[in-house]
């Protein structure tokens, strides 16, 4: 049998540039939202979306662009410039100290003055308008007015339930005969003063 022949001397030359360099994609745009989206509110917000994506990408490569023209134009410093500008600057910033515990002497002397006494506030007219002012009606003012007038009835119509009362009692007695079956007309006639005083008090 014979031997095999090599794969790169039986390929043609169109064959081996394509081995040689990868086949250049073509870039695609990007897309947002469904590409299937029918004409209307949907599609023209993607749309809008996508121009202000690509208008932010532009801003974004120019400004890129501008800065690296500045900071190609800006003269480099070497390390070592960088290191004696930041000994210059340490050695001319003011040296902080640390706070003393001692006060200031404006302060002590205010201290070791004496505190003047103050003075009695004269009374405003205001405050004394305040104190006689009429006190703000109550908000429930008339049902507490409606209450403590029912109250009031409630306890005349007890009293007089009870005046009744003690009254039959005192008829009941009086009218008793005494040992010898008479009436006790003065009894009686005590009973029926005091109703007639009632009665006329009353009225």
């Amino acid at each position: 049998m014979a031997p095999k022949r090599s794969r790169d001397v039986d390929a043609k030359p169109e064959e081996q540039q394509r081995t040689a360099e990868p086949p250049v994609k073509k870039k695609k745009g990007f897309s947002v939202g469904p590409a299937n989206l029918p004409d209307g509110t949907y599609r023209r917000k993607t749309q809008k979306l996508k121009a202000d994506l690509i208008q932010k990408a532009k801003v974004k490569k120019a400004y890129a662009k501008v800065k690296a023209e500045e900071l190609a134009a800006a003269p480099r410093k070497s390390v070592y410039e960088r290191a004696l500008e930041l000994e210059e600057k340490e050695h001319n910033s003011p040296q902080i100290e640390p706070a003393s515990l001692e006060l200031h002497p404006d302060r002590q002397a205010m201290l070791d003055e004496p505190v003047p006494e103050r003075a009695p506030k004269p009374e405003r007219s205001q405050n004394r308008d305040r104190r006689n002012r009429k006190p703000k009606p109550s908000a429930f003012a008339k049902e507490m007015e409606l209450a403590e007038k029912r109250k009031q009835e409630a306890q005349r119509r007890q009293e007089e339930r009870d005046f009744r009362q003690k009254d039959r009692e005192a008829m009941t007695r009086a009218r008793r005969p005494d040992q010898q079956g008479k009436r006790r007309l003065g009894r009686e006639s005590t009973v029926l003063l005091n109703r007639v005083q009632r009665m006329v008090g009353q009225a």
